[in-house]
């Protein structure tokens, strides 16, 4: 029988269409639709410390880390970010807590009577905002949905802007070169606030140069790596870590404090963070990572191989409005590929997996309808010791049941 937080929830994807379920005809850009919600519920944003990150990879595991550093420091900290894995309530946390189904229930009956033309995004972000200057959180850590000019969580002004790196990604939004990509990422730049950024390419730099100038906001640029004798952190988190650190810092924490490693060890209990190049805690050498574009999927398969794991077995599955020639191009590094469909509207299906396939000239793969079945199937024919990773889109992550269990047992903490 559906309880009343799933019929809310329902209504809540009814009306107002999610571009987690629907793609592009969900997204609307620009700043006004926010700013009208937040203005009924009274401008929450103007009593809240922001820090604000964009970028096209990266993004959620720097928010993670600053989350995690902020409350190791006692503060109360809110956490957005998007999509979710397995249910509603991980976009919306407070030091790792997520918000009560009381609370998602409370606040859409608010919602209701209102006559409104908002995105999915736009009311969850609102809901979000509404709900940590209730809790009265210290900083509340924002990750911007799509871009950063037009982005709906544009309309904050924070203390400190984040912007991780650019790469090729929704560019039917953000524009066709790398360069236009950055300058919709570098919106979120706004006057006076500093900014750092983690891009190491000197032409986007100039993007981010001349936008922070034009604002007259002090900018400034991180490559530093954490180091790691243990080899336990991916490389590309070891940046994102030296990331967070550094902004941070920008904002007079002493972050020499903090322990990376341990941080990184606990990174899922205190934040829910989950699904870039996260080990299985059940299945040996079986990692779970969103890696859905080329540049996301090159880095995790490159840290993979300074972990000592090369040629693995990859489970793969991606949404029908995503290109897979990317993928085709680490042939080469993957010993089999387990393509999958998964539960989702928008998963490339069988018949169109087979011919996009054929079509990239893939050799040694086979083709699943369930995700669970496929990595089953990987597992029973590694060789041992071979690894296995499971990547693509959050929807394909969002089907396994072992994230499912991790999830939902999380969510009860």
């Amino acid at each position: 029988m559906p309880t009343k937080y799933s019929i809310s929830i329902q209504w809540l994807f009814q009306q107002f269409p999610s571009y987690q379920n629907l793609g592009a005809q969900a997204y609307k850009p620009g700043l006004d639709n926010t700013r009208n919600i937040l203005a009924h519920f009274g401008n929450p944003e103007k009593d809240l410390t922001f820090i604000h990150v964009a970028g096209t990879n990266g993004k959620g595991s720097t928010c993670a880390f600053i989350h995690s550093f902020l409350q190791q420091k006692g503060l109360k900290v809110g956490l957005f970010t998007s999509p979710h894995l397995v249910d509603f309530r991980e976009r919306i946390r407070i030091n790792g807590k997520a918000i009560s189904e009381t609370a998602v229930i409370d606040f859409i009956e608010q919602v209701r009577p209102l006559e409104l033309n908002l995105s999915f995004f736009e009311i969850t972000l609102a809901m979000a905002l509404v709900y940590f200057k209730e809790q009265g959180c210290d900083y509340v850590v924002l990750e911007t949905g799509l871009g950063g000019r037009l982005d709906a969580t544009n309309v904050v002004t924070p203390a400190l802007s984040i912007i991780t790196n650019i790469g090729f990604d929704h560019q039917a939004f953000l524009g066709n070169t790398l360069a236009e990509i950055a300058s919709e990422k570098a919106g979120i730049i706004k006057p006076g606030i500093p900014v750092i950024c983690g891009e190491e390419n000197p032409a986007l730099q100039s993007v981010f140069k001349q936008k922070a100038e034009a604002e007259g906001a002090p900018i400034y640029f991180s490559n530093r790596r954490i180091t790691d004798e243990e080899n336990l952190l991916p490389s590309y988190q070891r940046k994102n870590a030296a990331l967070a650190m550094e902004g941070l810092s920008l904002l007079g924490f002493d972050v020499m404090a903090f322990d990376v490693i341990e941080t990184w060890k606990t990174l899922f209990p205190q934040t829910g963070f989950m699904g870039r190049l996260f080990p299985s805690p059940t299945l040996p050498n079986v990692w779970y990572d969103a890696s859905h574009n080329a540049e996301g999927f090159n880095t995790t398969l490159a840290s993979l191989a300074e972990m000592g794991i090369t040629k693995p077995l990859v489970v793969f599955g991606a949404s029908n409005d995503k290109s897979l020639a990317h993928v085709i191009e680490s042939r080469n590094k993957v010993a089999h590929w387990y393509f999958s469909e998964f539960s989702n509207a928008r998963s490339y299906l069988t018949s169109e997996l087979k011919d996009t396939i054929a079509s990239l000239g893939f050799e040694t793969y086979e083709i699943f309808q369930d995700v669970n079945e496929a990595i089953l199937e990987a597992i029973n024919k590694r060789s041992e010791g071979q690894g296995i990773l499971v990547t693509g889109s959050f929807f394909l992550l969002s089907d396994c049941k072992e994230i499912q269990q991790l999830m939902r047992h999380q969510l009860t903490q």
